[in-house]
């Protein structure tokens, strides 16, 4: 075991048995919902946007969402096993505004945005880029804004536009392993060259240790995640190259569903009143729209 990942084992093994608890030990593919639901502040709601509650959702009185822990800062847990993070604390307030309790529920990656489609969930939220294609099967909100960004062990040096040959590490799922690093493979074959050997990561952690124990040359992952993972690392891993492809990021909810344009307003009341950026700050995240939007995706 080498020097530099033994910095990071007792962080992976702690975040990773409590992913099991949470999940019902992650070995059926079970959700659980988690004791981080709630509301996390007393800040009054608004009347009229509750009143604007779907009336499914207004009887049950929670709003009812479905994450995947860790995926820092965006969602993750401490050391009690409840959900922290950007998405949560807005999700949080967004519950508090519409009069409801926020109802988390932990489950696979790959299980979100289904099940925001048939139902299981009122919102789907793990920092999803807003993007056209998602767009053709649920609506959704935008809150945030980022792109993708690479990370690399202190020291080497890695291209993101002249990668071929490398070994780059991304979790499963993600924009970055289902498209970016593809695409970019393929041009590397294209012209003639090697293609990247990309090293699909079952999470994001896993990500982030075949990039620390020598697994990988880089991790391509949300530039949110990436800032986070490379901060916290202390001076094992530095940032490569720049962030590129900045696209809005959505909470997803069913496709024509009303919660949509409430789950809108109550953002933009957020935004309006200084709290969403607020909670960027608190995450030490820079960011925050503007102005929310409904299928806002560009790309």
């Amino acid at each position: 075991m080498s020097r530099r990942w033994s910095r990071w084992t007792p962080a992976l093994l702690i975040s990773l048995v409590v992913v099991l608890l949470v999940s019902g030990c992650g070995l059926d593919g079970s959700d659980g919902a988690t004791d981080g639901s709630g509301p996390s502040t007393a800040a009054p709601g608004d009347a009229n946007l509750a009143e604007r509650v779907p009336d499914a959702i207004r009887r049950s009185g929670k709003l009812t969402v479905g994450t995947s822990a860790p995926y820092e800062p965006m969602v993750g847990m401490d050391e009690n096993g409840r959900l922290t993070g950007f998405d949560v604390d807005v999700l949080n307030r967004v519950a508090d505004l519409l009069g409801l309790r926020l109802d988390l529920h932990q489950t696979r990656f790959e299980r979100i945005l289904p099940g925001v489609v048939d139902g299981t969930y009122d919102v789907g939220s793990r920092g999803f880029f807003a993007t056209l294609a998602r767009q053709k099967t649920m609506d959704m909100v935008t809150y945030f804004r980022g792109g993708t960004q690479w990370a690399q062990r202190s020291g080497d040096t890695v291209d993101p536009n002249n990668a071929c040959g490398r070994t780059v590490a991304a979790a499963v799922g993600t924009v970055q392993h289902t498209v970016e690093l593809p695409a970019k493979s393929k041009a590397c074959v294209t012209v003639g060259d090697k293609p990247i050997k990309i090293v699909a990561a079952p999470t994001q952690e896993d990500a982030v240790r075949a990039l620390t124990d020598g697994s990988a040359d880089a991790m391509s992952a949300d530039s949110a995640v990436v800032a986070t993972t490379v901060r916290r690392s202390g001076d094992e891993l530095a940032v490569a190259g720049d962030v590129f492809d900045s696209q809005p990021y959505g909470f997803a909810i069913a496709k024509k569903s009303p919660l949509g344009a409430v789950l809108q307003s109550a953002v933009q009341a957020m935004i309006d009143r200084g709290e969403l950026e607020s909670i960027a700050q608190k995450w030490g995240l820079d960011g925050a729209v503007n102005a929310s939007t409904l299928n806002g995706a560009t790309i």
